[in-house]
């Protein structure tokens, strides 16, 4: 009977969970590493945020931020190679390092793509419509997506018509460069009125129009033009 009950408390004994001794030493040291490695990600990612601003040029918005997302692959690269212990990473730390670093980087980036520092975007052309013989009532063009081509129907007996634009822009538009051009014809320029429209009226309107509006901001950004066509 003695036999027995000391075999099940041997038993109990081998169930019970012993958890592992905790290693303070150990834990400081890997806490330090990834403080240093997030610091490391924070300060790289301020050269490839400039590096990605004179990308845009060249390869575009996503070509820019291609350009930031392989620094990511970069620094997983050169933290193993610093002083930085990263033999003790889980993926954690490593998620928090590299978040760190895309936050950052996008930070710099947008900032330094946008006024006071660089100016990218070109001027938007929206709310184009058109109305005949001075009538208060403007027909709109096109809700949709701008640069695509769309036909409205014209009144008969019409002796002009006027076509108007919403031009905006993040800085200012160049309302010299505020353009419209018939068919083959020599473009013209467009006059500007409240709200940011600008608008031409046209007096010889007895045949089909091919239409094309284009703009350029102060800083030389083109919007390469918005086409729409008028039919009988």
């Amino acid at each position: 009977m003695a036999k027995k009950r000391r075999k099940q408390e041997e038993r109990k004994e081998e169930r019970e969970y012993k958890p592992p001794e905790f290693d303070k030493l150990d834990y400081v040291k890997t806490e330090v590493a990834v403080s240093k490695a997030t610091i490391l990600a924070a300060l790289f990612s301020i050269p490839m945020g400039l590096v990605a601003m004179f990308v845009v040029p060249v390869g575009g918005v996503w070509g820019s931020l291609m350009a930031g997302l392989g620094g990511m692959a970069i620094l997983w690269y050169i933290l193993p190679s610093t002083k930085i212990d990263t033999k003790s990473f889980k993926w954690t730390h490593w998620a928090g390092a590299l978040s760190t670093y895309f936050l950052v980087f996008l930070t710099v980036w947008v900032i330094v793509c946008n006024p006071p520092f660089n100016d990218f975007a070109h001027p938007e052309i929206r709310n184009v419509q058109v109305s005949w013989d001075g009538s208060v009532t403007w027909v709109n063009v096109t809700e949709t997506d701008l640069g695509g081509s769309m036909v409205v129907q014209w009144p008969g007996n019409v002796t002009n018509m006027t076509v108007r634009a919403q031009i905006t822009d993040n800085v200012d538009v160049d309302v010299s460069t505020v353009m419209i051009t018939r068919d083959s014809n020599e473009p013209v320029l467009m006059t500007g009125s409240n709200n940011q429209y600008f608008e031409y009226t046209f007096t010889d309107v007895g045949q089909v129009g091919l239409f094309r509006i284009t703009a350029v901001d102060v800083n030389g950004n083109m919007n390469e033009g918005y086409t729409f066509t008028l039919t009988l």
